[in-house]
């Protein structure tokens, strides 16, 4: 598994760019536009992915930036040139959102207060009795620790999430955008079926002492309520797309993705 990013991400990763800095991606132009829309006026994430030839299915191409307190807006759109970027090419949206820490953001030592700490989804348990808006981290998974929600009142039991997927637990990868066709050219595909009003207890209630778990003194019989709400980043993580399928991707072609944002806090 790779990870790539689009002209945003790369202004955004921290220690990218430097002088002398080899072996990975590098700007070779300013982006466009400098995303942060709580600051800039415009609520919309613009970021322009130029294909290498390289891809291969679960690479994940890393969007931009997405701060705490920001919802979504689902109805994004990936859009393409006069050429075809691959022969075939299916993508998933999502974000990576309490996964595995990303570095983002970049702690100041010089801060006169507290830094957050980042709540990070605890890896799925086979036996382990889950709710409604739990969240786990998938060892298992396709690419591994992948971030699930719980969205049934069924317990998983000994079933991984990557295997229930979409039935008991919805995979964050596509919490924008399931499977999308975005191979052909001059194409503006609209992202489909995703569930991104599933937000889980953690971002309603106050947390637990178990990360991920409902607090103690949580009422289960209203879990479900607070998993159906308009999820709300919790930390500074990527807007991702996943490439689910990949066939013959063509350098120097390119994919637009862009999607609203909202500033919830």
């Amino acid at each position: 598994m790779a990870i790539w990013y689009t002209d945003i991400a790369l202004a955004q990763i921290q220690g990218q760019n430097f002088p002398g800095a080899k072996g990975e991606q590098q700007i070779i132009q300013p982006p466009y536009q400098q995303n942060n829309p709580l600051f800039e006026g415009t609520l919309e994430m613009i970021g322009t992915y130029i294909w290498t030839g390289s891809e291969a299915a679960n690479d994940i191409i890393n969007v931009g930036k997405l701060e705490a307190g920001y919802i979504v807006d689902p109805n994004g759109h990936v859009a393409s040139g006069i050429t075809a970027p691959a022969t075939t090419l299916t993508v998933a949206i999502g974000d990576n959102d309490l996964g595995q820490p990303t570095s983002l953001p970049v702690p100041n030592p010089r801060a006169m207060i507290a830094q957050p700490t980042n709540f990070v989804a605890p890896t799925w348990v086979s036996g382990t009795t889950y709710v409604y808006g739990n969240v786990v981290a998938d060892a298992t998974s396709t690419p591994a620790f992948q971030v699930f929600t719980m969205v049934s009142a069924t317990n998983s039991g000994s079933t991984a999430p990557h295997s229930a997927a979409n039935t008991i637990w919805m995979p964050n990868s596509q919490r924008y955008s399931n499977s999308i066709d975005i191979h052909a050219a001059s194409g503006n595909v609209a992202f489909t079926g995703g569930t991104q009003t599933y937000g889980g207890p953690a971002s309603i209630v106050p947390q637990s002492t178990t990360p991920g778990q409902l607090p103690v003194g949580f009422d289960p019989s209203v879990a479900l309520q607070y998993a159906n709400q308009q999820y709300q980043i919790q930390n500074d993580c990527w807007f991702q797309a996943l490439l689910l399928t990949v066939a013959a991707p063509v350098a120097n072609t390119f994919s637009v993705f862009r999607v609203s944002l909202l500033a919830s806090n």
